[in-house]
């Protein structure tokens, strides 16, 4: 069984990857944002958005003067807010999704990637249904109580209500492995992925069911991929560090 899930979960992994890879190349260029903030324009109309560095230079078209006269502090620096008017609910969806990610993926600040991670987890948690949403924090709010049998009945409710609810797996996966049953959590976690590739909970939760199993080098593999989305999150950081060094010295 869990020869099996290792094949898919494998393949998930590195289908996302692909696809991620391909987009990045084929639709949006990134440019160099090592010293800036990178966001993504949307045109008046929807039409060709790109990405675009926000910093002192002539990206900002502010000169060397001007910067040496300013704060240069963050809080200084002003940047180009997208403008998602003219999209669809989906389009503004998936841009303002692409958009924030950037963002985290380049935040050093823990405190400020978590305000970040916070603005995803907040479109996430809208499956475009009422009903859901509300049996979604129920089972939250049991979860957080410990009434995992409540728990456990709202997020089933969920994936049955709405199949294709990346963030219904990703809570009935988590809980799954609270109640210790690794098989249902990784397969849960997979579900999740296929839905949102980006999930970082889901591949946080993936990691620690791997580490159960004692599958070391494919834990470390989800942690590696949550890290690149999601780096300042401690928790991936802290299974990354420990893991890393427990495989450094059984190798020597």
């Amino acid at each position: 069984m869990f020869g099996i899930m290792k094949r898919i979960v494998l393949t998930l992994m590195i289908s996302a990857l692909a696809a991620s890879a391909a987009s990045a190349q084929d639709s949006l260029e990134k440019p160099d944002c090592e010293n800036g903030i990178l966001a993504l324009i949307v045109p008046e109309g929807g039409e060709n958005p790109y990405y675009e560095c926000n910093r002192f230079g002539e990206e900002t078209g502010v000169t060397p003067e001007a910067k040496s006269s300013a704060d240069t502090d963050a809080d200084s620096i002003t940047t180009q807010k997208p403008d998602y008017s003219d999209l669809s609910e989906q389009a503004e969806r998936s841009a303002k999704l692409e958009n924030l990610f950037a963002r985290l993926k380049g935040e050093s600040n823990a405190e400020d990637a978590n305000l970040i991670a916070e603005e995803i987890w907040a479109i996430w948690l809208d499956s475009g249904s009422d009903t859901v949403n509300f049996i979604l924090r129920r089972g939250t709010s049991a979860q957080k109580r410990n009434d995992n049998k409540l728990a456990r009945r709202m997020f089933d409710h969920v994936t049955s209500l709405n199949p294709d609810y990346a963030e219904g797996w990703a809570r009935s996966s988590r809980l799954a492995l609270e109640e210790k049953d690794l098989s249902r959590a990784l397969n849960e976690a997979a579900q999740a992925l296929i839905y949102e590739p980006r999930h970082f909970y889901a591949l946080w939760t993936m990691g620690n069911v791997f580490e159960q199993l004692g599958r070391q080098e494919e834990a470390l593999e989800a942690y590696r991929e949550a890290n690149k989305l999601y780096p300042e999150l401690k928790a991936v950081k802290d299974r990354l560090g420990t893991l890393q060094s427990d495989i450094d010295g059984d190798v020597l």
